[in-house]
């Protein structure tokens, strides 16, 4: 037995050991978290631990993720990952460069293979997924997060404890067309304007892509004013962007003058002549008329420091260079998205938007914070990442109930932890290890909904009608004829009372796939008393073990009576209805000044005042940010 199996075995005692050899876990994210994690789940000798990914390794991930090196760049980090951790590993480790969301490469019945969950991940659709799943399959979850000095993590055991979803997750923050078009007044607004509006225009995309999503999101934007004259504006302003961004495919740099001409004069000038806008604001001032000039694309400007705030002249000369740059780069590209990690994009929107802000009399950014703010960054540490994935590590003892000294009588014995000096929360100790909470009664992930699985193989599929499978669910479930059914993966409406056109088809014939959500609703009450929903999660392959008739398929359920459901602020998670995943368009910023505590579900009565102030979540590029 080596040092470190007996040090182990001196802890947890030789049965429990011989558990931790046996135990298969899965560990989502290989970044900052989860690299640190990865090192301590080999050191703690699990015995087998899967590592998913989809993410490359960045140069900018190197000061905190110390199992990459520059010479693994842009390789995958799962994989990555696992060769540096080779060497003093007596785990079986299996790495996977894919999106956790894959239904095809991650099938439910492959989640249930594990006995563990570490998530470490760095989006909130994502977490939200594997929350989903660990509920599906009743497998405890390991959820954890870190920004700057604070982090978190929080044990999940389905049916015993809070999940993810059962405390409100702060959603991405958006601005009215008219502030970040008209009147910006925060940095944020220009930096805005530069990266989703400007650089999307001119790089982006062709003109014939842009004009048909303009008449898309047309009818359903937020201008953010009833006044018409500034709408016309607006739209106006957009018809001729698409002409400047012919200049960028002509690629004729001697009129890049026209671009900043056309920017920073032209429009200011037509947005002054709007004077309702400009009788509770400052006026913005146009950059002067001939503060281009075509010699500048040749001026050398040396080493600029991205930490410190150019001039305004610089800032003017830098645009029109780097402008020069990406003409290039569009010629051969075609399409340029913006990345925080380009040097050109970056420079391209840094510059646009000190110019703008220049313009309205915003205090201008260095282009090391612009990239913070564009690429939704709060500096990562790596000793916050090494406390919460030593805390996630250790805490999975206590879940997986392998510490003698320690017994878990019930989950909600077992702590989560967050850092709660570094959120102002206590001025007396670090890391605050509250008592789980039971699951919230109205979380429509793990309370309002009754979940079962339906294993089927293609041939059932092509074998049985759709009114076949309908019968057996309302026979096994007990449920009413008076349901609904939603595909919640295309949000499409394959059946209710009033609607019952494909129940002759055959299952095969309605698009369903591995993977696919039924949310079923009883619309039928009884003394003002409702069935909780139903989600039937599709589990499709060729297996021979499973059955060709749906009767033997459909499981059968139990349904508590609950109280009448108001669907109307009802969040039911239905794939991409939830809120977040359809914000990809929209800005993200945090508003540190919004009262985030108001919205959150009150713990129980017998926690302390400080459980009650536990911090809100809201998702950022590499990490949870945890808001005070």
């Amino acid at each position: 037995m080596t040092k470190r199996e007996s040090n182990l075995v001196k802890i947890v005692g030789e049965e429990a050991y011989k558990k931790l050899r046996n135990t298969k876990c899965l560990l989502v994210g290989a970044g900052g978290i989860g690299s640190e994690l990865l090192k301590d789940l080999v050191l703690m000798e699990f015995g087998e631990i899967h590592v998913v990914d989809l993410d490359t390794i960045d140069l900018s991930n190197l000061n905190r993720q110390f199992l990459f090196r520059q010479r693994d760049i842009k390789q995958p980090k799962a994989t990555t990952a696992i060769r540096a951790v080779e060497l003093f590993s007596n785990s079986k480790l299996v790495p996977y460069q894919d999106n956790i969301m894959d239904t095809k490469q991650f099938p439910l019945h492959w989640f249930g293979q594990f006995d563990i969950i570490f998530n470490a991940l760095d989006n909130l659709a994502a977490r939200r997924y594997v929350n989903k799943m660990s509920q599906f399959l009743r497998i405890p979850l390991l959820e954890s997060g870190t920004a700057g000095f604070d982090g978190y993590i929080q044990p999940i055991i389905p049916g015993k404890t809070e999940c993810f979803d059962c405390t409100k997750k702060e959603t991405p923050k958006t601005f009215p067309v008219c502030t970040i078009r008209s009147t910006p007044s925060q940095p944020i607004h220009c930096i805005v304007w530069a990266k989703n509006f400007l650089f999307n225009q001119l790089f982006a995309s062709s003109v014939k892509d842009l004009e048909s999503e303009e008449q898309d999101n047309e009818s359903s934007k937020d201008w953010g004013t009833d006044d018409i004259e500034e709408i016309n504006r607006i739209k106006q302003e957009t018809n001729e962007l698409k002409e400047l961004q012919n200049i960028i495919i002509k690629g004729d740099k001697s009129n890049i003058k026209d671009i900043i001409k056309k920017l920073f004069i032209q429009d200011i000038e037509k947005l002054l002549l709007i004077d309702n806008l400009w009788k509770t604001r400052t006026k913005p001032k146009p950059i002067a008329h001939d503060t281009y000039k075509e010699t500048t694309l040749k001026k050398d400007l040396g080493h600029l420091n991205l930490n410190q705030i150019w001039d305004i002249n610089i800032q003017i000369i830098k645009f029109a260079q780097i402008t020069a740059k990406l003409m290039d780069r569009y010629h051969r590209e075609l399409s340029i998205e913006f990345d925080k990690d380009d040097q050109d994009t970056l420079e391209f929107v840094a510059t646009a938007a000190n110019i703008r802000s220049h313009i309205f009399s915003i205090p201008m950014k260095t282009v090391f914070d612009i990239k913070q703010i564009a690429g939704n960054i709060i500096p990562a540490i790596a000793t916050t990442n090494a406390i919460i994935a030593g805390l996630s590590s250790l805490m999975s003892l206590r879940v997986l109930n392998l510490l003698k000294y320690a017994p878990v009588d019930k989950p909600t014995d077992i702590n989560m932890a967050f850092t709660a000096k570094a959120s102002n929360l206590s001025q007396n100790r670090y890391l605050s290890n509250l008592k789980l909470a039971p699951p919230n009664c109205n979380c429509a992930v793990c309370s309002k909904v009754i979940r079962g699985v339906v294993k089927l193989s293609h041939t059932a599929l092509k074998n049985n009608t759709f009114g076949t499978f309908i019968t057996e669910v309302k026979r096994k479930s007990g449920l009413s004829d008076d349901i609904s059914m939603i595909d919640t993966n295309t949000q499409r409406l394959l059946y209710d009372y009033d609607f019952e056109d494909l129940e002759s088809k055959f299952l095969s014939e309605l698009g369903l796939q591995n993977g696919s959500i039924l949310l079923i609703t009883d619309e039928e009450e009884k003394d003002g008393l409702s069935k909780q929903f139903l989600e039937l999660y599709l589990d499709i392959s060729d297996s021979e073990n499973i059955s060709m008739q749906i009767p033997k398929v459909v499981p059968e359920f139990k349904f508590p009576l609950e109280t009448n459901r108001d669907t109307s602020n009802e969040e039911i998670e239905t794939g991409s209805i939830s809120g977040v995943e359809n914000q990809a368009n929209n800005i993200v910023i945090i508003d540190e000044e919004e009262n985030l505590n108001d919205k959150k579900r009150p713990l129980e009565n017998n926690d302390s005042e400080l459980a009650r102030k536990k911090p809100k979540e809201s998702v950022v590029d590499d990490e949870i940010t945890i808001l005070d």
